[in-house]
């Protein structure tokens, strides 16, 4: 009986161990939110923890500014900015300490800097 009562202790603790490495793992990249807005590109500058990768998600949200597209040199990325559909665009670790962004007629821009 007592060894019965030593194994079922033995499991719970490890079971447990296991639960808590699960809460540990990473989420995944981080999301910097950018809107097309009457102002241009808003916030006009985001920041990231340095050496992490991040997911910029840009949605235009009106239709009476020149930014209907995103170009990201650093990244040589030019994308279409639909109206009012969010478009995801993935930024790998170590691309720069500060990544800058405009629009197609190179009028709007933007930064995202490592900190």
């Amino acid at each position: 009986m007592r060894l019965a009562l030593v194994l079922l202790a033995l499991v719970a603790v490890i079971a447990m161990a296991g639960c808590n490495q699960e809460q540990k793992s990473p989420a995944g990249p981080q999301l910097v939110r950018l809107a097309v807005t009457d102002r241009g590109f808003e916030p006009p500058r985001a920041e990231v923890p340095r050496g992490q990768a991040f997911t910029l998600v840009v949605t235009r949200k009106t239709d009476q500014t020149c930014a209907k597209e995103i170009l990201i040199p650093a990244l040589n990325e030019r994308r279409t900015l639909p109206l009012n559909q969010a478009v995801r665009i993935n930024v790998p670790n170590g691309v720069a300490d500060t990544l800058n962004y405009i629009c197609g007629m190179h009028m709007l821009g933007g930064t995202v800097a490592a900190k």
